[in-house]
């Protein structure tokens, strides 16, 4: 799965993203449309990350 899947998946922007994680903005925007080559591990572990974290939201409410 990648970044943009799971952002898409969980109903999350670009910026929510972004500002969650603090990647930068343009970061995340290039690794989404090619630009940029986002690290195999760093792709798996803000993947994780968002289907977690946003899971994590839901219990805690």
């Amino acid at each position: 799965m990648t970044i943009e899947q799971a952002r898409e998946q969980m109903g999350m922007s670009r910026k929510d993203v972004s500002e969650w994680l603090g990647i930068p903005y343009r970061t995340l925007q290039n690794w989404e449309i090619g630009e940029r080559q986002c690290p195999d591990y760093v792709e798996r572990l803000v993947v994780e990350k968002i289907l977690r974290g946003k899971e994590e939201t839901k219990e805690e409410q």
